[in-house]
């Protein structure tokens, strides 16, 4: 409604940073994707406003690749949203940049570039003082990557670390979950090297 009868450039554009955090929220990630195109094509609209839109595209494209049904349709949109969050990087919103720093790193670890996957997310966790909830999911990222390298002597640790530590309690069962993961992998690793 308030799009509709929105006489102002200001009021134009809160109807159209609603209708796309509701759209997100709602898991219309086309439609969230399109309110922020909208929103980054009106003028004079302010630089932290332009980076949450990006963010909202960027999330909304990644999750859009996780539900495609070709492998080369969500290659393409994973592609798009790491553009996206590169350009974030170096936002001057921390929580901005801590994020897209964060998603950049997980797509490194989707395309199985493991190294550099675990470069950018300890990279994350260096540059992203006072995010804490950004620095957690690196190091559960890097705990997969870990894991992924068969180090699973350090990823045990380092989601013990994050299960000990952690003040948010869906990444401390998410933690938990992948920590049960590396106990089971290191055991079958293990009766493997006895035999």
């Amino acid at each position: 409604m308030l799009r509709n009868s929105a006489m102002g450039e200001e009021s134009l554009l809160d109807a159209y940073e609603g209708l796309m955090k509701t759209s997100a929220a709602g898991k219309k990630y086309a439609t969230a994707a399109a309110y922020a195109d909208t929103i980054l094509s009106l003028p004079s609209v302010d630089e932290t406003k332009q980076h949450e839109a990006s963010l909202v595209k960027a999330n909304a494209v990644l999750m859009q690749s996780a539900l495609s049904n070709s492998t080369d349709s969500a290659a393409a949109q994973r592609a798009n949203a790491a553009i996206i969050y590169k350009q974030l990087e170096n936002a001057k919103e921390t929580n901005i940049a801590a994020e897209a720093r964060y998603h950049s790193a997980e797509i490194l670890f989707d395309n199985n570039n493991l190294k550099e996957a675990e470069k950018a997310a300890s990279e994350n966790i260096r540059l992203s003082a006072g995010n804490d909830y950004w620095i957690v999911k690196s190091y559960i990222l890097l705990a997969d990557i870990l894991t992924v390298e068969k180090d699973y002597f350090n990823a045990k640790a380092t989601l013990q670390s994050v299960v000990k530590h952690t003040k948010f309690p869906e990444l401390k069962e998410i933690a938990l979950k992948d920590l049960e993961h590396v106990k089971k992998l290191e055991k079958q690793h293990s009766k493997l090297s006895e035999e």
